[in-house]
């Protein structure tokens, strides 16, 4: 692009006009390029889909995480880890227990709203000292609002 010192557009001056044919060579080139290139991606993966007879067996192998649930009790918080009472002391062994026994080490935590945080934070270091590598919530469900 070259811009006019004289004040005029022809003879001997410079030109101000814009000489589009270098860029429509270049807008050729690409598209030949892109052309050639599209038909040789990749369009998805190859995967193979389970059969619903070898899902069923690999849901009864499954590890499932420990579920630690903490209930607000008249004077004290309640414990039951995956269904059994447990007293607050008896907490870390039970889990370290139930942990080395399986391959997923995780634990799902489920407190009533009522409860301290502290109570809460105390069970989640509890089950990260036993050995769990992460440590879940489960929230209450809200209802939303009909329209």
């Amino acid at each position: 692009m070259a811009f006019s010192t004289n004040g005029t557009s022809g003879g001997d001056g410079l030109s101000s006009d814009i000489n589009v044919t270098p860029l429509i060579d270049v807008l050729l080139v690409m598209l030949i390029i892109f052309m050639v290139i599209v038909p040789e991606m990749p369009r998805g993966l190859n995967s193979a889909l389970p059969s619903p007879a070898s899902r069923a067996a690999v849901d009864e192998a499954a590890d499932h995480p420990i579920l630690v649930e903490v209930k607000s009790g008249p004077t004290i918080a309640l414990y039951v880890v995956d269904g059994a009472d447990v007293e607050r002391a008896e907490l870390a062994p039970r889990l370290a227990k139930l942990l080395s026994q399986t391959s997923a080490r995780q634990v799902l935590l489920k407190a009533d709203a009522s409860l301290d945080f502290g109570v809460i934070a105390g069970v989640i270091d509890v089950g990260q000292a036993a050995g769990a590598e992460s440590v879940g919530l489960i929230t209450p469900r809200t209802e939303r609002p009909s329209r």
